[in-house]
């Protein structure tokens, strides 16, 4: 008995280690990430082959909440692959997609299988936890970036670390920031002044990197998300006083920045330079000109074949010859998607693409706001984070498409793996 035991634990510290070790990688290292998903994905099928009652955990578990929408969304890109002129492009979308769902399938089913009945919440705790390290670390290596310490862009902005587009660190630490804020609102254990201390100075340096990142979509995505989210919270409490003090706190944190930043006015001001442009006819090569201009041509794409677009991984051979007709401008040779998800959807997959979109965004608000509302499952710390992520993403989808860039792909994957999970509708608080 006692060799078993110690043999269960074992597995389940390892299976723990690795998703703790993905969850940190996720801000950090792409190759990590991957290296760790074919760990884990061999390790369960060792597993399933040698032990019957994890074969059986693992099989019970595997049907999770947004396993349907993942799989209706593969399927239709799958048909577009049927009007695809290149189908290696369309495969590479569908590959796409794919590791999405390894990702979901593989932390939801896991936490499910390994603790459900015994604590599933501090699996869960422990992983979110080690996902913000993750971005503190990239937070402290930027700033010393732009300090001087590290590389040599010293004051340079935007803010983009390692590598790191700016509109992705940005987003990612808009996430991080909807963890950190679960973390202080429903505190699930005994909260020490150190753990709520350090989560505070993250939120600080996350803010100021957000701000630095000069990224208007993550801007506008965390300021109607926090807007959103203190609405709800405030309904579903019939409390209208969190809400009115929240609001006055966001508008007046957003007026100070602007009065008091240059950068923030020039990127704002850029908006109404912008619109005016693209109103009058000029084609201005920046990234809100250029995004008008691309949105145009999806919406075009679109409307050749309304019920599947253009064909899985056919936007950029499309949008190529747009530009060799002349019709667009050829700048436009650098983007391989249009900067809104929903376009690029619709471009790309019709109204089935659309649709397969938006229906796994529904199927997270149908799972997760029960819960957000259910104080008797001791969840409510992962109802809100799972629909803040899911408001930030499709309010910031509206400028980029988020799916088709891999680290916020699978940062939507890890998180609603973490938070939209069977077990969560009905776990008691530990």
């Amino acid at each position: 008995m006692t060799a078993a035991f110690e043999y269960l634990a074992g597995r389940r510290n390892f299976f723990v280690g690795t998703l703790l070790l993905f969850s940190l990688s996720l801000a950090l290292s792409k190759s990590a990430m991957n290296i760790l998903i074919g760990v884990v994905y061999l390790s369960v099928f060792y597993f399933m082959l040698r032990d019957r009652s994890f074969r059986g955990s693992v099989i019970r578990n595997v049907k999770q909440p947004l396993l349907l929408p993942f799989i209706l969304y593969i399927m239709v890109a799958l048909i577009g692959l049927f009007f695809t002129e290149r189908p290696a492009d369309g495969i590479g979308i569908l590959n796409k997609m794919a590791g999405m769902v390894l990702v979901y399938l593989m932390v939801s089913t896991l936490l499910d299988a390994m603790d459900r009945g015994r604590g599933a919440f501090s699996s869960a705790e422990r992983l979110l936890a080690a996902y913000i390290i993750g971005i503190f670390f990239l937070d402290i290596i930027a700033l010393l970036t732009y300090a001087g310490f590290i590389g040599h862009k010293k004051l340079m902005l935007p803010l983009a670390p390692l590598h790191v587009h700016h509109i992705w660190f940005s987003n990612l630490n808009a996430i991080g920031l909807y963890a950190a804020a679960a973390f202080l609102l429903f505190p699930h254990r005994q909260r020490t002044k150190k753990i709520d201390g350090a989560v505070a100075l993250f939120m600080l340096i996350s803010l100021a990197c957000i701000a630095l990142s000069l990224s208007r979509t993550a801007w506008f995505g965390l300021l109607l998300t926090s807007l959103i989210m203190t609405a709800l919270l405030s309904f579903m409490t019939r409390n209208r006083k969190p809400f009115l003090l929240a609001l006055l706190a966001i508008m007046g944190a957003s007026l100070l920045l602007y009065g008091f930043s240059p950068f923030v006015q020039y990127r704002i001001s850029m908006i109404y330079s912008d619109i005016a442009n693209y109103v009058s006819g000029y084609e201005v090569a920046t990234s809100l000109g250029a995004r008008f201009l691309m949105w145009k041509a999806a919406f075009l794409m679109f409307l050749s074949n309304p019920l599947v677009g253009v064909g899985t991984g056919d936007y950029v051979l499309t949008m190529n010859r747009y530009m060799a007709s002349g019709e667009f401008p050829g700048f436009l040779a650098e983007y391989n998607q249009p900067h809104n998800m929903y376009l690029f959807a619709l471009a790309t997959n019709g109204l089935l693409g659309l649709a397969a979109l938006l229906f796994i965004f529904y199927r997270s608000f149908t799972f997760s706001i029960p819960v957000l509302g259910n104080p008797e499952t001791g969840q409510r710390a992962l109802g809100f984070l799972a629909v803040a992520t899911t408001v930030h993403f499709m309010i910031a989808g509206l400028t980029d498409s988020f799916f088709n860039i891999q680290i916020l792909r699978y940062t939507f994957a890890f998180v609603t793996g973490v938070s939209i999970r069977n077990s969560l509708r009905s776990s008691p608080e530990a």
